[in-house]
């Protein structure tokens, strides 16, 4: 009988608590349908179902900011009273006590919201409120905090850093150390104008000898070989090539080759200072594999002025060097073939141009030039002209063992 009456108390507890449970769930439930209906009026109910729930007086102080604000500051008080590691409402109350001029009370609750909270977001906002009371110190310290824990976009942060106090120096200001932390802050870098920085910062990154960085390294080489800048550009590209992520011999202008996959051993790239092969409706282009080369095709339905295929080559200035090639044509006139040109760094006219390329029979060609003071970068393009009075060429020509080579005693 004792044990009957004790199994009936044990039953009728664990009702009254599933009772209990089920209301308690019912409640938040409807506190939460209440919160997401975006208004006030909706976000009171949820507060008054949930009275202890820190988060819906957050709801409620930021759906009251602009129409009760002393409201809305009572709820962001009962809030933290509620919930003490509650650090987004800290953050509110401190972005709040700045913009009412109480500098003292919006630097406690931030440095509070930093405590709660050891990731980014504080930290971010810490180093903003430190940029905008002119706290270098501070502002510093807060900024390399956040840039250890940075996430997503990177660049919101380097631009603030940037506006404080850009000198070269940033990457080892904020201390970025890790491999995705220097890679954030090249990609960033590639997305201004300016590039004084990237050759340095890609040479930290090539450091952490990623494959993933490859495609980024190789967009920051072509950034600073269209700026014209020659020597960052060859550091990360004979930086990939002595890593074995680029198929190619380095580079060498000093005494070394200067061109690139001048056998066409691979397909050109159109990266770094590998061929550039455009995109040209009426000109096909494919690699020959029984005897390395090049074939470049025109259906006749070309521009009547285009350039299919072009290299940057790195060179010494006031340099001798002479072009030399291999190739043969099929369908193209004499005198009406594309023609191999020289151009310096500055643009402009072609230092040097070969004769039309036009030859049943594989037929060698040579182009000397000399390189114009100051030029440390030529472009080698092969350029397709219609010539007056005739019809646009179509056929095709191969190219095949494209040299350059310096010469002495000039």
């Amino acid at each position: 009988m004792k044990q009957r009456v004790q199994r009936w108390v044990a039953a009728t507890v664990a009702l009254a608590g599933c009772g209990a449970a089920g209301v308690w769930s019912a409640r938040a439930g409807m506190a939460d349908y209440w919160a997401r209906r975006e208004t006030s009026a909706a976000a009171e109910r949820a507060v008054a179902l949930m009275l202890g729930q820190s988060q819906y007086y957050f709801r409620l102080a930021v759906l009251l900011a602009e129409q009760d604000p002393a409201r809305s500051n009572a709820a962001l008080r009962r809030a933290v009273a509620l919930n003490p590691a509650d650090a987004d409402s800290w953050i509110e109350l401190g972005l709040r006590s700045e913009a009412g001029g109480d500098y003292a009370a919006a630097e406690r609750c931030l440095l509070r919201a930093a405590e709660e909270n050891q990731q980014y977001l504080p930290r971010w906002t810490l180093a903003n409120y430190y940029y905008r009371r002119n706290d270098g110190a501070r502002f510093w310290h807060w900024a390399k905090s956040a840039a250890a824990m940075v996430y997503g976009d990177p660049a919101p942060l380097f631009d603030l850093c940037a506006r404080a106090a850009e000198n070269g120096d940033l990457a080892e200001r904020l201390e970025l150390r890790s491999p995705d932390q220097r890679a954030g802050y090249l990609a960033y870098l590639l997305g201004r104008s300016e590039t004084g920085r990237v050759a340095a910062s890609a040479q930290s990154v090539m450091k952490g000898g990623r494959p993933s960085d490859v495609p980024l390294l190789e967009a920051a080489c072509d950034r600073l070989v269209e700026d014209r800048q020659v020597e960052g550009a060859l550091l990360i590209w004979n930086g990939l090539i002595a890593a074995h992520r680029e198929p190619f011999a380095a580079l060498s202008p000093d005494g070394g080759p200067v061109l690139t996959n001048g056998a066409f051993a691979i397909s050109p790239t159109s990266r770094g200072f590998d061929w550039r092969l455009a995109s040209i409706e009426g000109v096909s282009a494919a690699r020959e594999e029984a005897v390395a080369g090049l074939r470049l095709t025109f259906s006749g339905g070309q521009p009547e002025s285009c350039e299919p295929l072009a290299q940057f080559v790195p060179v010494l200035e006031n340099g001798a060097y002479e072009l030399r090639f291999a190739y043969r044509t099929s369908g193209i006139p004499a005198g009406e073939g594309p023609r191999w040109q020289v151009t310096g760094c500055s643009g402009g006219g072609a230092i040097a141009e070969s004769a039309a390329l036009s030859s049943q029979d594989i037929a060698p060609g040579r182009l000397a030039f000399v390189s114009p003071p100051g030029c440390r970068l030529i472009r080698l393009r092969l350029a397709c002209q219609r010539t007056p009075g005739t019809t646009r060429i179509e056929g095709y020509i191969v190219l095949r063992d494209v040299r350059i080579e310096r010469l002495t005693g000039h």
